[in-house]
């Protein structure tokens, strides 16, 4: 086994990482059309990644509001009030903890974990879209999108079009009570996670979702507590992860994912976001941070690599460093970098040079579901232990428009028929069939 890969990392909480390797958040597409709970087709794909020897497994999104998801397939959290629908979803969830963690879903008895504690973390990403959220996201298309304030999309460089009008709308700006609300929905499903079997979570706080459009001074222009300056912009972020530490256990695992910048003039700056890192080390309340960057308008965590990125690997590893050396003295939050990474060798030296804890990874977990174990493997020779540079997502066709987000939407697609090939019990394919996962969707209940 490579010594540095499968090294095993302490979280703050107590939770152990039994090697650097953490199978990063994706859109999978796999639940029904509206959104859903979790079902056979998750929990296979689930337990496909818990064989393949990731230290940590974070979830797709999982929606802590039905009404403001990204894709219509996505998972998400049961309605409150409903006390049989909460039943019914929780046994569910309870499958989907037992498949990430390794176990079998229908057996209701204690499982051993192995003498090695190599059983994986499993967290669960809570996400709430905001501005992102579609038109007819299971909620009426007159309904608006909700957002800190009321900044429309615009997907175009150029100016708003009436595809962003048609697509997102203008979101309507919340109040205070609404925003109160939503602090209590993200602390509702991380108590309901660990009700379920789950270690811990991720808020998501990056990629342009309602989080990370509060830490953003383009899209968050308010003037009271929970905006205009960097201090009250963070406030909503600190509020949720206080709530949760006050109704979880103390081993239970708190993580976040947040942009290293924005990328668009304007929005938050790389200083704006080491800055978030120190707050959140100081609050002592937070196990590790997932480091990304851009959102739907500048998705800079689809962008493709520059020569020099694609020698050293990794997106935000200079971020990363940088936000090491923020860390006030005696902390432990880990720093989990994604994007980029695809060799043993460029993991091994973000690892050895101090830049990340862990590394995260998750295009690479879509096409090979048994990477770590490729990669921790020293009967593989270095030049062999990567992913296999066929599985490259080809042009998106020529009908889509040109813009940054139709490419990225395109690669997002092309890796979900990989994980719906998984979750089906066959083998990934460079060219996979676009009709058989268009068959696999779940349209209904």
């Amino acid at each position: 086994m490579d010594p540095v890969l499968s090294s095993r990392v302490a979280l703050p909480c107590g939770a152990v990482m039994p090697n650097r390797l953490a199978k990063a958040p994706l859109e999978e597409m796999m639940s029904t059309f509206g959104g859903g709970k979790p079902n056979a087709d998750v929990f296979r794909l689930y337990r496909a990644w818990a064989d393949g020897g990731w230290g940590m497994i974070i979830t797709g999104n999982v929606g802590v509001d039905r009404k403001h998801i990204g894709i219509m397939f996505d998972v998400v959290m049961p309605e409150e009030g409903n006390d049989a629908r909460e039943a019914e979803y929780l046994a569910e969830f309870v499958k989907y903890a037992r498949a990430t963690k390794g176990f079998d879903v229908d057996d209701a008895r204690a499982d051993a974990v192995p003498a090695d504690g190599s059983r994986p973390l499993a967290i669960v990403q809570l996400a709430h879209c905001g501005r992102q959220s579609m038109r007819c996201s299971y909620r009426k298309p007159w309904e608006p999108s909700v957002a800190p304030s009321a900044v429309p999309m615009q997907l175009s460089k150029e100016k708003r079009t009436w595809v962003d009008a048609l697509t997102f709308g203008t979101p309507h700006a919340l109040t205070v009570a609404e925003i109160h609300k939503i602090v209590e929905q993200f602390t509702r499903a991380a108590v309901f996670m660990e009700k379920a079997g789950f270690d811990g979570i991720e808020l998501h706080g990056a990629h342009g979702y309602l989080l990370s459009s509060f830490l953003n001074p383009k899209t968050n222009l308010r003037d009271d507590e929970y905006g205009g300056d960097a201090v009250r912009r963070f406030r909503i972020i600190r509020e949720i992860i206080e709530s949760i530490r006050q109704r979880v256990s103390p081993s239970f695992v708190v993580g976040i994912k947040l942009n290293s910048s924005d990328y668009c003039q304007g929005g938050q700056t790389e200083e704006d976001a080491l800055q978030n890192v120190q707050w959140l080390a100081e609050m002592r309340m937070v196990d590790f941070v997932e480091v990304s960057g851009g959102s739907y308008e500048a998705p800079a965590f689809a962008q493709q690599a520059s020569e020099r990125t694609r020698r050293r690997e990794g997106f935000f590893v200079g971020f990363a460093q940088q936000a090491h050396s923020r860390l006030p003295a005696g902390s432990t939050m880990r720093i989990i970098v994604t994007g980029g990474f695809v060799s043993r060798a460029g993991t091994r030296d973000a690892i050895k040079s101090g830049v990340a804890d862990a590394i995260g990874m998750g295009r690479a977990a879509c096409v090979n579901p048994q990477l770590p174990r490729r990669l921790m493997d020293t009967s593989v020779p270095d030049d062999e232990a990567k992913v296999d540079a066929a599985y490259t997502p080809p042009p998106p066709p020529s009908f889509m428009p040109k813009i940054p987000l139709a490419g990225f939407g395109w690669a997002t697609i092309w890796h979900d028929m990989q994980l719906h090939l998984t979750a089906h019990g066959q083998p990934t394919d460079p060219r996979p069939n676009a009709w058989a996962f268009l068959r696999h969707l779940h349209w209904w209940n």
